[in-house]
């Protein structure tokens, strides 16, 4: 008997404080009617999401380096000091802003179906998208886009780090591959581009330079059929020649004539030497005025026909130059080519890395118990103040 009694007495007694715990639990949410929706619900509720409905997010992670040699660093000890290490360049700036633009969101819906893939009826209705608070448009699904995935670039090395979050490990995996196969793409097109800059202008030079040589030699051959000579350089030297032997001619029989003059003064042969170098002066004076002395002599003609070919010459001389300055351009175009280098692929996850419950049921629990002393605060202020 005793011993029944002790146990009923255990038993009131443990009662009797589990009533008193009760109460005293009533009496305290009476006292504290406000932290219970301000702080208790809340938490409570971010609890249950994350234990429950929350779906499981899965990051796959890669790290790429846009590298490139300009013409100004290449090989030279200043050039590997600033522009070959590993430092980040506009390119590098470039290739990060596409992976977070819209293009790449628009590349990828057509290209890997991203919209299905954070549309997966797995997804719990807060996570996936479209969802009941966002829209359905492309410019929502990019705000989404950009929350679930991130670039991000360490200037002190060059390095991007690409960050890919789905509901599925394979997903995260090929979407993230996806994208750096976009952003090699990317730095292709920047390399035809810039290619094509570097080397235009000195082909337009060539071509410019090529179409003048064309319009010289068009001129030369115009002239040539207006004055009816191939080459009146060439032409014109056996005239000069026989001008040349004329004259010496002439010198030859004056001293005849003197020598004959001095030694017979009565000589009949005087007037035949005479006739002779009056004969042989006319002929030069002839072949002389076939030469010079009227716009249809030689002299004219060969002038027009030096500075042509002295233009030709010029011409020539640049469009070997414009040709060098072309391949010249071409080796530098080579030496700024970008490569994109892939210093991790994108991994395969092994476990979800979102959603973080604790910690956000946490910061939803420290948010909301820091504006619920805040308000006790105001109010107790208030009330000494004799304003409520």
């Amino acid at each position: 008997m005793s011993e029944i009694r002790l146990g009923q007495d255990h038993v009131a007694a443990r009662s009797g404080l589990l009533g008193s715990a009760i109460t005293s639990v009533r009496s305290w949410i009476r006292r504290n009617r406000v932290f219970v929706p301000l702080v208790l619900a809340p938490t409570i509720l971010t609890a249950i999401y994350y234990a429950v409905f929350a779906t499981p997010q899965y990051m796959s992670e890669a790290q790429f380096v846009v590298r490139g040699q300009t013409a100004q660093s290449g090989g030279t000890l200043a050039g590997l000091l600033e522009g070959g290490g590993s430092g980040a360049t506009e390119d590098t700036y470039a290739v990060q802003d596409y992976v977070m633009s819209r293009d790449a969101a628009a590349f990828l819906i057509k290209t890997e179906n991203l919209r299905a893939v954070f549309d997966v009826p797995k997804a719990d209705a807060l996570a996936r998208f479209p969802n009941f608070y966002t829209g359905t448009t492309f410019e929502h699904f990019f705000s989404y886009y950009q929350k679930h995935i991130i670039a991000e670039l360490d200037t002190t090395t060059g390095l991007s780090t690409l960050r890919v979050t789905t509901f599925a490990p394979a997903d995260s995996q090929r979407v993230a591959g996806a994208l750096i196969k976009a952003a090699e793409q990317l730095v292709n097109e920047m390399n035809a581009r810039q290619r094509a800059n570097t080397i235009a202008a000195s082909v337009r030079e060539q071509q410019l330079t090529e179409e003048r040589l064309v319009e010289v030699n068009t001129k030369i051959a115009s002239y040539r059929n207006q004055i009816a000579m191939l080459d009146p350089n060439k032409q014109s030297a056996p005239i000069l020649k026989d001008i040349a032997s004329l004259q010496t001619m002439l010198m030859t029989i004056r001293v005849e004539l003197a020598q004959l003059e001095h030694s017979s003064p009565g000589s009949p042969l005087i007037p035949v030497y005479e006739r002779r170098i009056a004969a042989i002066k006319s002929e030069v004076s002839h072949a002389e005025t076939n030469v010079t002395g009227s716009d249809t002599s030689l002299v004219p003609k060969i002038s027009g026909y030096e500075d042509l070919i002295f233009q030709r010459t010029l011409l020539e001389h640049q469009v070997t130059a414009a040709a060098t300055a072309v391949e010249t351009a071409k080796m530098q175009a080579d030496r700024q080519l970008l490569y994109l280098d892939e210093v991790t692929r994108p991994n395969l996850p092994d476990y979800a890395a979102y959603p973080r419950g604790v910690a956000n049921t946490a910061i939803v629990f420290a948010t909301a118990f820091g504006l619920y002393l805040m308000a006790m605060l105001l109010v107790s202020g208030a009330r000494e103040h004799k304003l409520v």
